[in-house]
């Protein structure tokens, strides 16, 4: 079962000098309970977007209720 979450983040991308601001619903496919930390949801992030996890910066997140 998925879980819904907000984030709103900055992906600091090299390859064009620019950083690039992103908000909106996410869905993870993990139980509610194990909810991520903000360095994991950076992880799957920067997967997602082919970036360097370090060039994202989460600003802010939490389920959706």
């Amino acid at each position: 079962m998925s879980t819904p979450y907000y984030a709103s983040f900055f992906v600091h991308d090299p390859r064009e000098e620019a950083v690039t601001q992103y908000c909106g619903v996410i869905e993870l496919a993990r139980p509610a309970r194990n909810q991520p930390g903000p360095r994991d949801l950076a992880v799957l992030l920067a997967r997602n977007l082919d970036v360097d996890c370090d060039d994202v910066e989460v600003l802010q997140w939490g389920p959706v209720h």
